[in-house]
């Protein structure tokens, strides 16, 4: 079992506990601070008989849940014999009116009704999670004591499986399995999952589909940015297995083409054809097939993600078979159905793993840019070891001489603690899901846990700061303030992945293309707005009574300005600091916290704003004191930085046409 944990605010676990003491007491305590702090929690620590009986109580509840959940769970598993990660709800209805000779069936529909007001998009089909919370809801409607478990036991016995569709079963679910841990521990890389994923349709097909001859194809459904004319969406094909790869890999299907993909993606259900030739429009992309080319089945199952949208599609033909009845039956399309809702968690994981490094690089670069002690920072990923014993640690990101975040190409190495004695500050960060600092190969290192919306690591960043123990007092001020910001976008980034709403604050970030990438910058802003719009007249009465302000100030001020008044900064009004000061106001402020830097068409030119910065180090703007003056000058570098992303979304733009991968057949 995996030794990490969960942050919790209010409660501490054994590594978190000895984390925190190690912390408290330094890297060399004395035996005697460290004797006289063990005495003083075992004389001071009292646990209350209302702690103890609220500590009580929160285990038998979380037993209880946790027992329900395995038992639910156990249930969907054997009533999903084929692996299609559903159940239906009308069959789930039909079993469940029976429950005590049809007397619940009224409370059985009141529950159905009720999930269906939930669901956004409601398919007819239960995902394991809706039918955990489908069979507690029926449960608890039910009066009388224990009622989950007769009911539960009434469902167990109400399906029963032969001994041949047990094995196939528990094949078909190992083969699903590795999918996802494909995607757990591929590094934030697709390619493992394609390959997983076809090797499974290819063993399924030999096993439990006489032998048939299979190929397939995966697409993933974008917007349409070469010709709306022919559509708003078009399905790119990013995977396909060898008899395909040379006519389909990297094309695109626009909607005004023959096929059946799209018509799967509108009703979000699969789409089958058992006789190709017979059909008349499916869209053949080997230009070379005759037509009079052998029949075969071909079907499309939709790629769906947690709130049931459709993102994909896979498809899956029997065209190179050369058997006349390779037609797909009714648990093999149940299995396909199995594959789609694997690769959509395994590729749902990997995107959120590439959405914390986009995120994690910008946090980079700002902490570089704030702190100048920080020599070195590695980022590193955490994943299952395949052995379900603990985890590793993949090295995803390190910066290079000049601080610049670098991928590191092809496969990244992978760290075991066994293996990395000297690295075990890494795996206590993880462990306790808590910051840990500390010395090793002569460095002093802080690793920052990433964690994910249940509290756990999901990434690990490795700040170096070479021979110096302590960061200066400024430095270590915005380093904590970059890594609350990145935790902040991290938080975010889960959430969506959990299928909540997306944060759309900024112009830009309305195109998802650039949205992650300018993420903590807009988080950055939106602080920066809050912490300026706390400023009273105090705060900028400050500025203006300087007869003759410091140069830095007065250049920080002017660049400002230029944002708001580009013409009289351009004239050199504001050279003058009379003129200057007397837009020291509220509604400067005003002005500030209303502006979009990524709104504007054209965008305001970056040197504008940079050439009055230029001269100006980031630690000569702390030793002003001036609080207003720091905020205007980290407001100015957060803008700039935008503008910047903005610019290279919109010069991206202008092509207009899909750019494929590297490196299919019909639709």
């Amino acid at each position: 079992m995996s030794q990490a944990s969960a942050f919790d605010e209010t409660s501490l676990n054994i590594s978190q506990f000895v984390q925190l003491t190690e912390t408290f007491l330094g890297d060399e305590p004395e035996m005697s601070a460290f004797n006289g702090l063990v005495h003083y929690v075992k004389d001071g620590y009292m646990e209350t008989e209302d702690e103890k009986r609220t500590r009580l109580l929160k285990a038998h509840r979380e037993h209880v849940n946790a027992k329900r959940k395995t038992r639910v769970d156990g249930l969907f598993e054997k009533w999903d014999n084929d692996g299609s990660g559903f159940l239906d709800m009308d069959e789930i209805e039909t079993v469940l009116t029976k429950y005590k000779d049809g007397m619940e069936a009224d409370t059985v529909e009141k529950v159905k009704v009720n999930v269906r007001k939930k669901e956004k998009e409601h398919d007819n089909r239960l995902s394991k999670r809706e039918f955990r919370e489908f069979v507690s809801t029926v449960a608890e409607e039910i009066p009388g004591d224990d009622e989950f478990d007769y009911l539960v036991d009434y469902l167990e016995n109400s399906v029963e499986r032969s001994y041949t569709d047990r094995v196939r079963g528990e094949a078909r679910k190992k083969w699903l399995q590795q999918i996802i841990v494909a995607g757990e521990t591929s590094g934030a890389n697709m390619e493992p999952v394609y390959r997983t994923v076809f090797q499974a349709l290819y063993k399924d097909a030999e096993t439990h589909g006489q032998s048939k001859r299979i190929s397939a194809n995966i697409s993933m459904l974008e917007n349409n940015s070469e010709d709306l004319s022919r559509g708003d969406m078009v399905l790119r094909y990013v995977a396909a297995t060898p008899d395909d790869a040379p006519y389909i890999l990297g094309k695109s299907l626009f909607k005004d083409m023959k096929g059946i993909s799209f018509a799967a993606v509108e009703s979000g259900k699969p789409i089958h054809v058992p006789r190709v030739n017979n059909h008349g429009n499916i869209y053949f992309w080997n230009a070379d097939r005759s037509p009079e080319a052998g029949d075969g089945s071909f079907i499309v199952i939709p790629l769906k993600d947690r709130l049931k949208r459709v993102f994909g599609l896979i498809g899956i033909d029997t065209l190179h078979d050369p058997h006349t009845k390779a037609i797909f039956i009714t648990h093999e399309i149940q299995f396909f159905q199995g594959v789609a809702k694997s690769f959509s968690i395994a590729f749902h994981h990997v995107d959120n793993r590439r959405k914390t490094m986009r995120i994690t690089e910008s946090a980079i670069s700002w902490i570089h840019r704030r702190s100048a002690n920080v020599r070195e920072i590695s980022v590193y990923m955490v994943e299952p070891d395949g052995k379900n014993t603990d985890y590793v640690l993949r090295k995803m990101m390190i910066t290079d001489t000049k601080g610049e975040a670098q991928m590191l190409p092809g496969i990244p190495p992978r760290l075991e603690r066994k293996d990395n004695l000297f690295r075990d500050y890494l795996f206590k960060c993880v462990d306790s899901s808590e910051t840990v600092a500390a010395d090793a190969y002569g460095e002093r290192h802080f690793a920052f846990p990433l964690r994910n919306s249940e509290g756990m690591a999901v990434a690990v960043m490795d700040i170096s700061t070479g021979d110096v123990k302590k960061l200066p007092r400024h430095e270590e001020k915005e380093v904590h303030r970059m890594l609350k910001l990145l935790q902040m976008a991290q938080k975010e980034v889960s959430h969506e992945s959990a299928g909540g709403d997306k944060t759309q604050i900024l112009e830009a970030e309305k195109h998802e293309e650039t949205r992650v990438d300018i993420m903590f910058d807009r988080l950055m802003l939106m602080d920066l707005r809050k912490s300026m719009s706390k400023l009273d007249t105090r705060a900028f009465a400050e500025l203006r009574s300087y007869k003759e302000p410091p140069e830095t100030v007065h250049s920080i001020l002017k660049a400002v300005l230029s944002v708001f008044y580009p013409d009289e900064v351009e004239a050199g009004e504001f050279d003058d600091w009379v003129k200057t000061k007397q837009h020291l106001t509220s509604d400067l402020s005003n002005l500030i916290e209303q502006y979009d830097p990524t709104s504007a068409n054209p965008l305001i030119p970056s040197d504008r704003i940079a050439k009055h910065l230029q001269d100006i180090p980031h630690g000569t703007v702390s030793k002003h004191s001036s609080i207003p003056a720091q905020h205007f000058y980290n407001w100015l570098f957060v803008c700039l930085s935008l503008i910047q992303h903005t610019h290279k979304m919109r010069e991206s733009q202008k092509g207009g046409a899909l750019t494929p991968p590297k490196g299919g057949k019909e639709d």
